[in-house]
């Protein structure tokens, strides 16, 4: 018995130092992971990108991205990302990219102007807070509420304990686009305490006009952009994040880009203010 028991103890000591052991990585890494979500009662998937160096032991700003599933290990960002942190231009990040989900989920309620049915897929209930109007669809039914409880509750927890991050409020960072970018603006208005800075950019949807902001409230870092060939409403909402981030002191770069609702120029701005943010100068 005492021989069993003193195996257990070596066995244990074993188990615990290995478990300490610091996570490094030699090259950059580029994969794609899933969690089960409780909220949303399914596998989710998200694309993690570690720096070359990576060490599990240091602390490395974060950030979160939605649309995660147009981009693959070929893409312009590992590449982009490769880049600038070997020519030290830019701090070693991680950058997860959320993957939404692109199935079918309504081909019935909506429709064109011509007559006809428009197909929207989850990822359309999941970013844009229209609760209100799927309560006749179980499927969808609180649909964007429980989205944006997996982002918040899940995803990030679940990302900083296997990566071992102890993240600040200011080590947390958002990027979107379009609907991804107006899910970020529902987010920023909601929970002002999680993530410190904001990339937005052609924001659709968001609630900035429905939304209630106050001026005695310190909102996060906006950086937030949209093209000179898409819809007024775009420049319209603009203003009103300018003024409203006015009133209430807190920082906002809210500015137009040469052009419209294009994903190679969104590419270009994030690279650019990626290497603002994380410039190898900024303490």
């Amino acid at each position: 018995m005492k021989i069993n028991i003193f195996i257990l103890v070596i066995i244990s000591l074993f188990i615990s130092c290995k478990s300490n052991k610091a996570i490094v990585e030699t090259e950059s890494q580029y994969f794609t992971d899933s969690m089960y979500s409780k909220s949303l009662l399914e596998y989710r998937k998200h694309n993690i990108y570690l720096p070359k160096g990576f060490n599990s032991k240091k602390n490395y700003p974060i950030v979160y991205a939605t649309d995660g599933f147009t981009i693959n290990e070929n893409s312009f960002l590992k590449k982009s990302l490769d880049s600038l942190i070997e020519n030290n231009l830019i701090k070693p990040i991680i950058f997860i990219e959320s993957h939404c989900n692109t199935k079918i989920a309504d081909s019935t309620s909506s429709t064109f102007a011509d007559g006809r049915k428009v197909k929207l897929n989850f990822r359309n209930f999941e970013y844009v807070n229209n609760d209100s109007d799927t309560q006749e669809l179980k499927h969808l039914s609180n649909r964007f509420k429980n989205h944006m409880f997996y982002f918040e509750n899940e995803l990030l927890i679940s990302i900083e304990k296997k990566l071992y991050q102890k993240k600040l409020k200011k080590d947390r960072f958002f990027y979107g686009y379009s609907n991804g970018a107006g899910f970020g603006m529902e987010l920023l208005n909601r929970n002002t305490e999680l993530i410190g800075t904001y990339l937005c950019f052609s924001t659709f949807g968001g609630g900035i006009k429905t939304n209630t902001w106050k001026k005695e409230i310190k909102y996060p870092s906006l950086y937030m952009i949209y093209g000179s060939k898409e819809p007024d409403f775009l420049k319209e909402e603009s203003q009103i994040m300018k003024k409203m981030y006015l009133d209430s002191n807190s920082f906002a770069e809210i500015r137009s880009f040469e052009g419209g609702h294009d994903y190679k120029i969104w590419n270009q701005e994030l690279i650019k203010l990626l290497t603002k943010l994380f410039s190898i100068n900024n303490k």
